[in-house]
């Protein structure tokens, strides 16, 4: 009991301090937020595993995430943040000196782009969009139109991948126009990808290599060994929020649905009984090798309750899925020396070559994405109307 009620003092003092937002300290989804942006004051400061490159998918999923959080709570401090870090990437002119299309995960930060002109009009942000936009036209692809993961990845198509393009194009198709290209692409790649890589449970493996020279690559299906945690977890906030721009009466529109539906049910039937998240191997929750995965059960918690709020599925049924999930994810959540927010047992990694492999990959504390995933799932339970 002391310990608890130290933490407790510890925490109620760290959150109702300068920065914090006293009236909501109580939320996941603001502390974290806010513990971030003083973190890492500096948005160009956000890169990791040697790479200096500050136009890639580990700013653009925070930033992808401050969005939500901004627009649900109305606090400026996140669209600050937002600004701050596009007009770092982007000149007057509406060049980005740091873009290279070369991989997938290069793409993502155009949301924010795109964000920061629906937001201005600034022309300089719609150049910049177009610009990333155009990055698709010579991208290289598999014979069936896959896209590769990255230039360096022959031949080979990630989950993960289809997020940090697609999620940028649909919006644009929406904002900016070319509209019957950026549609009929996202549909494309969505439907496709789940033609290879979704399993029977509802499921998708962690990639596919067509040529099936890749070290992971099944050499009869090219399919990756298992399903991971956060790679299946981009798949899943893809398939959340394209619905927010892909047309209903777009002919790919009713695939996609099947496609959801049938992630949804494969994730509920795959969840934890015991801690309600989701493992690092999602469908061998039973396997005393695996591990509860923060970040994909975030990304899994926006999944449903996304798709509860647009009546695709049952709330009796996914609600208490829901809070389980939530109950168990918040405990990952621990404050460092530094008065920091931490999250504990992340995975970031490639494609692994094997079982064993997956599961005895590092538990990471605090990788980008993990927070980008923790705030997008507490933001939408905590800050929903």
């Amino acid at each position: 009991m002391k310990i608890f009620a130290i933490t407790f003092l510890i925490c109620s003092l760290l959150f109702s301090g300068e920065g914090f937002s006293q009236d909501q300290s109580a939320k996941w989804s603001v502390k974290t937020a806010q513990s971030f942006i003083k973190r890492f004051p500096n948005p160009d400061t956000m890169y990791c595993c040697g790479n200096t490159n500050h136009f890639s998918w580990q700013a653009g999923y925070v930033m992808f995430a401050m969005e939500k959080i901004w627009k649900s709570t109305g606090d400026p401090t996140y669209f600050n943040y937002i600004k701050r870090y596009v007009d770092q990437q982007v000149d007057e002119h509406g060049n980005i000196p740091d873009f290279k299309d070369n991989a997938l995960d290069n793409f993502l930060p155009g949301y924010a782009i795109l964000l920061m002109y629906e937001q201005t009009h600034q022309e300089k942000y719609r150049i910049a969009a177009t610009k990333i936009r155009k990055g698709f036209d010579n991208y290289p692809r598999n014979s069936n139109g896959l896209f590769w993961h990255g230039v360096w990845a022959t031949n080979q198509t990630w989950v993960d991948g289809l997020f940090m393009g697609q999620i940028f194009l649909a919006r644009y198709g929406k904002t900016i126009g070319d509209s019957e290209y950026a549609f009929n692409e996202v549909v494309k790649q969505i439907t496709t990808v789940a033609s290879v890589c979704q399993k029977p449970n509802g499921l998708l493996w962690h990639g596919w290599d067509e040529s099936k020279k890749a070290g992971w690559a099944n050499k009869t299906t090219g399919l990756a060994p298992e399903v991971w945690s956060e790679g299946l977890g981009w798949y899943a906030v893809l398939l959340a929020d394209v619905f927010d721009y892909l047309p209903k009466d777009h002919p790919g529109y009713q695939q996609i649905l099947a496609i959801h539906k049938k992630l949804c049910k494969g994730i509920k039937e795959n969840q934890d009984t015991k801690t309600g998240m989701w493992c690092q191997v999602v469908d061998k929750p039973n396997d005393p090798r695996n591990w509860n995965e923060t970040s994909g059960t975030g990304m899994y918690i926006y999944l449903l309750k996304r798709s509860i709020e647009r009546g695709l599925i049952p709330s009796e049924e996914f609600n208490p899925v829901i809070q389980k999930a939530y109950s168990g994810m918040v405990k990952k959540a621990k404050v460092n020396d530094q008065g920091f927010i931490d999250l504990i047992d992340c995975s970031s990694i490639g494609i692994q070559n094997s079982t064993e492999d997956y599961f005895n990959s590092p538990k990471e504390v605090s990788p980008f994405g993990a927070f980008g995933s923790f705030i997008i799932a507490t933001n939408i339970l905590e800050n929903t109307k």
